[in-house]
């Protein structure tokens, strides 16, 4: 996977799960150029980042159907 599309990858997750994209979390391009190149997935960036945040994972329907 190129750089792009990896950094473009990284940014749907990131924003799917916590609303916030790579420029939000405050990488700088030496950094994503970092994982880029160790081969680090997509997805794994993204887990280990929200770990190390303590990131709390966004819910888009936080009530139960059938609740008040």
């Amino acid at each position: 996977m190129n750089k792009t599309r990896w950094i473009q990858t990284v940014d749907r997750l990131m924003k799917r799960d916590w609303c916030i994209d790579t420029v939000d979390a405050g990488l700088d391009e030496a950094e994503l150029s970092r994982y880029w190149q160790d081969g680090e997935e997509p997805s794994a960036f993204v887990a280990w980042f929200a770990e190390k945040h303590d990131l709390i994972r966004y819910e888009r329907n936080p009530f139960r159907p059938g609740r008040a």
